[in-house]
């Protein structure tokens, strides 16, 4: 898969579109990931670009599998849009909105998060309530793919876990509403409400793919143009990097590619 530093005029290209969007996941693209998701930490350089690029774009958002508030509170750039776990709520203008039918989940989530907890107990386990999903972390775990499998197990025997789609990404399972919503709906939505003629998505994990597929989609039109840019370490799925345009080698490169971001656009919208 190319890298993305070594193609910086098809960037160039697409800068010069209009209205465009910019769109990052947040953990393991802006944030190195931490132990724990506590521990995350937006880079600081990230986020300066950000808000720069608030100022010179149509759209700057970010789609995290975090909830939405959270994410917010984490990047702390104000000019943003914040959609949060996967799509299925999006913060605005002080308040969380979700999609239709996520709301009704909440207290499934307790009953799901209740039932586990009781269930897995292998040591370095770490659940995550974020309101309409639950995260099941194994990242802490000493044999991290027993703890997987371990996880798959108890999930799929229990009768409250089955009313959620089951969903991986790194090093965590996730219990999802079976709604039709994920990262790829989400840029769909974002693209359609800020009449987007042009995407650039930044992303590192499984859960991405959605997001990259949908701007691939997009780009059957003529009048549509997208760049799906893989975040890549050695925990990355082969998914990412096969369904990516180009490569960025983690959190570093993400820096240095924001900032130049940052530069040019001005220089090409004079």
């Amino acid at each position: 898969m190319p890298y993305l530093f070594d193609h910086l005029d098809s960037v160039r290209e697409l800068l010069a579109c209009s209205p465009l969007g910019l769109i990052t996941d947040v953990d393991g693209t802006i944030s190195d990931i931490a132990p724990s998701p506590g521990e995350a930490r937006v880079s600081q350089v990230c986020r300066e670009s950000l808000a720069a690029l608030t100022e010179q774009l149509e759209l700057v958002a970010a789609i995290s599998g975090r909830p939405a508030e959270q994410a917010r509170e984490m990047i702390a750039v104000e000019g943003m849009v914040y959609i949060g776990n996967h799509g299925l709520e999006q913060w605005t203008d002080g308040a969380v909105d979700f999609v239709e039918g996520a709301e009704e989940y909440r207290n499934t989530v307790s009953q799901a998060l209740g039932e586990l907890k009781s269930l897995l107990s292998l040591e370095g386990i770490a659940f995550e309530d974020k309101g309409v999903v639950l995260s099941i972390h194994y990242r802490q775990c000493p044999d991290r793919e027993l703890a997987r499998r371990h996880i798959l197990e108890k999930v799929s025997a229990s009768a409250v876990a089955n009313e959620f789609r089951v969903t991986e990404g790194r090093m965590v399972v996730e219990l999802r509403p079976p709604l039709e919503v994920n990262k790829g709906t989400a840029v769909d939505m974002l693209v359609e409400r800020y009449c987007l003629k042009g995407i650039i998505y930044l992303g590192d994990d499984i859960t991405d793919v959605d997001a990259f597929v949908a701007l691939h989609s997009r780009q059957k039109s003529p009048s549509f143009e997208g760049l799906a840019l893989g975040v890549i370490d050695e925990e990355t799925s082969s998914l990412v990097e096969k369904e990516a345009d180009f490569i960025l080698y983690g959190v570093r490169d993400v820096e240095r590619f924001l900032k130049w971001i940052a530069v040019t656009v001005p220089r090409l919208r004079r």
